[in-house]
């Protein structure tokens, strides 16, 4: 059962140490769990941690859902990466408020590269135990991705679709060849996950011991060009492309390049992918986001005519309705004992809500956007006293504007309204910018909901207005976002001190951290 908590949305790329090669890595984890247990604050929940191909930005486009990013392997500990070599390496990545995946990685690989050589040279025997005791217990995943990894980089990164018919139809003859010729390839990058799941298992020991939860982010489905479409194809319809029907902000709706689930096929193997995954999930987090849950009852997709309107799949609700509690009841299983929070956001029908409360599946209460009536005459914010004790409660997420940027933007009148429905009207000006002192108010009227989880993006903490992503937009301005300052600079700050002890005291006085 979830703890009555609060929590720090923060991806795992945005840390800063000074141990960093220009991306936030996996022990940088030790300093933030330290970090938010200052503020009061006992979970950290991270945005999927999967592997993109080198030019993907986005960690919802993943080159494979199973497989942790290498770039965030911690190489400061590894064994034959030496002093010189990282100091060369952080004086080619740097660490600087914003750094391009695109330069950290070839850094960041080169120096897992020497620290798998130096294990084929020299490891002890219990190390390499350990290697060939991961590499079976993670055969169901590892196999297809490690093979498939060295399959691009052998066609330059070319899309599977285009590689010689018989590996992109994965004819047995074929995979046995390439796995002989590329056998050192698929051990190295085996290994990089053998390195990531060291790291991570130490983390998550550090955050238990600390009584820190860690959540994760698992994302709507792998990209067209991943391992597991790869070694699935049965399961996926290319013709249609998976995306968001239109709406307010996006009048022709979002394509977002994901292939269509076939989900008959799925619900015949038992959502097999989906358990795996879930499985792997569970293994990795306390809790666990399902992205996008409404395409689990119903998938938006598109064809390939451009003027075509999308559709659903399945096509009448009853048959949505259970699709998709079938898929939740795998996940609730599968990723057991992780707790599971659906992310219920966007065009949601009222059924989808009404199951995943009889799942018990708490979901997401967004505070701007909570709204009695919406659009009609006696429109107004929902008090966040109102919130169910079945759910999160939060000021944004990675895709939202900040709340300073919220305030910033609004006219009065909204912020009139907000700030009657926190009844905060005789403390808290609607005029004027969000200052340190309204926010507080702000905070403490969503902390003391009844919500058992209130998980903020670490920007509507501090004030902070950089963003980590815009929606519909495509630059290196998304997923780039860091920290102002390393965490250990921070620790250091006298208004960030100042600022994590006046945030202890809200976790304190709403019963969401014991002191």
């Amino acid at each position: 059962m979830l703890p009555r908590a609060a929590g720090v949305l923060i991806p795992l790329f945005s840390l800063r140490t000074r141990h960093d090669l220009g991306r936030g890595e996996i022990l940088d984890l030790a300093p933030m769990i330290d970090f938010a247990q200052q503020m009061g604050h006992r979970v950290i929940q991270l945005l999927p941690l999967d592997e993109s191909a080198p030019e993907e930005l986005s960690p919802y486009s993943a080159m494979s859902v199973f497989a942790i990013d290498p770039l965030y392997v911690s190489a400061h500990t590894l064994d034959g990466v030496g002093r010189v070599s990282l100091r060369r390496a952080r004086a080619k990545a740097g660490n600087a408020r914003s750094v391009a995946r695109s330069r950290a990685r070839p850094v960041k690989l080169a120096l897992l590269e020497r620290a798998w050589r130096a294990f084929v040279a020299g490891a002890r025997a219990e190390s390499r135990s350990e290697f060939e005791r991961f590499i079976g217990a993670n055969c169901g995943w590892l196999d297809n991705y490690a093979l498939f990894r060295a399959l691009k980089e052998r066609f330059n990164w070319a899309h599977w679709e285009s590689w010689p018919r018989e590996l992109a139809h994965r004819e047995p003859g074929a995979l046995a060849s390439a796995r002989g010729e590329l056998g050192e390839a698929i051990r190295m990058y085996s290994f990089w996950q053998f390195l990531a799941h060291r790291q991570w298992t130490a983390m998550r020991t550090y955050a238990a011991e600390r009584g820190v939860l860690l959540g994760g982010d698992m994302a709507f489905s792998p990209a067209h060009d991943s391992a597991e479409v790869w070694a699935n194809q049965e399961l996926f319809e290319f013709a249609r492309t998976v995306g968001a029907p239109p709406d307010g902000f996006n009048p022709r709706g979002q394509r977002w390049g994901l292939p269509l689930p076939r989900w008959d096929a799925m619900r015949a193997g038992g959502f097999g992918l989906w358990r795996a995954r879930a499985r792997r999930a569970g293994d990795l987090y306390d809790i666990v986001r399902v992205d996008h849950v409404v395409g689990l009852y119903r998938t938006f997709s598109f064809g390939a005519d451009p003027d075509a309107p999308g559709a659903y799949t399945p096509e009448n609700q009853a048959d949505q309705r259970g699709q998709g509690e079938a898929i939740m009841r795998a996940v609730i299983e599968a990723a057991h004992p992780a707790e599971i929070v659906a992310e219920d956001l966007g065009t949601v029908p009222p059924w989808v809500r009404e199951s995943l409360a009889a799942l018990r599946v708490p979901g997401y209460k967004v505070m701007q956007w909570e709204r009695h009536d919406w659009g009609g005459p006696n429109e107004r914010f929902l008090s966040p006293a109102e919130y169910p004790a079945q759910s999160l409660a939060t000021t944004g997420t990675h895709d939202t504007e900040t709340l300073a940027g919220w305030w910033r933007d609004q006219p009065e009148t909204e912020r009139t309204k907000l700030v009657g429905a926190l009844s905060l009207a005789d403390r808290v000006s609607p005029r004027g910018p969000l200052d340190e002192a309204a926010l507080d108010q702000i905070l403490y009227a969503l902390y003391a909901s009844p919500s058992m989880l209130v998980i903020l993006p670490i920007q509507d903490l501090f004030l902070w207005s950089a963003r980590i992503n815009r929606p519909g937009t495509v630059g290196g301005f998304n997923w780039t976002y860091r920290l102002p300052l390393t965490i250990e600079r921070l620790s250091r700050n006298p208004w960030i001190k100042s600022r994590l002890a006046k945030l202890r005291s809200i976790a304190v006085r709403t019963g969401r951290f014991a002191m």
